[in-house]
């Protein structure tokens, strides 16, 4: 029972995840209305570098700081951040190739099936209700637990934001990510 009830915790923590796997017609709808353009058939066929000279920076978006970070959301208070993740989920074109800077609380979980591991960084919105959070993959290579802190620790993390497909879902993450201050 208790692993059942931890399975169940760890999978409603990754829900969040799958929202970057919704209809294509929001993330162009967003697009158009932020670059007043022409319909896209898919974000995945356009390319980073494509996507970074053709997009404005969005509204809620910082600016890019001194250390090559695109979205620094450490700098941002939680209700700011839980709704620039939220951004993240629904219209992740608009943050393709862009270096994301996040910290929040160290989730782990592996797939039973495909023995495929997943390591987020969870951020708690003000009220503590909710949360949302980014998949991240460390450049390098490593090995879990060993070179991964302890479960629910903070951790900061930075890392390019990405889109991947796993079946016909569509997820997002940070790559070629790195633990500040581990």
């Amino acid at each position: 029972m208790k692993k059942l009830l931890c399975v169940l915790l760890i999978a409603l923590t990754l829900v969040p995840l799958a929202a970057c796997g919704g209809e294509k017609d929001k993330v162009t709808a967003a697009a158009d209305s932020a670059d007043n353009q022409a319909p896209e058939a898919s974000v995945s066929q356009k390319q980073p570098s494509e996507k970074k000279s053709e997009s404005k920076p969005a509204a809620s978006e910082p600016t890019q700081s001194t250390d090559g970070v695109d979205v620094d959301l450490t700098r941002l208070s939680s209700t700011m951040v839980y709704s620039e993740i939220y951004n993240m989920m629904n219209a992740p074109g608009d943050y393709i190739g862009k270096t994301i800077k996040m910290t929040g609380q160290f989730v782990y979980y592996e797939n039973p099936d495909t023995k495929a591991q997943y390591f987020t960084c969870i951020i708690g919105d003000a009220m503590a209700c909710c949360s949302q959070g980014l998949e991240f993959v460390l450049t390098g290579k490593h090995t879990y637990p060993d070179d991964y802190p302890e479960l629910g620790s903070e951790i900061t993390v930075s890392g390019t934001f990405e889109l991947y497909e796993e079946g016909d879902i569509r997820y997002c993450r940070l790559v070629d990510a790195e633990m500040i201050g581990q």
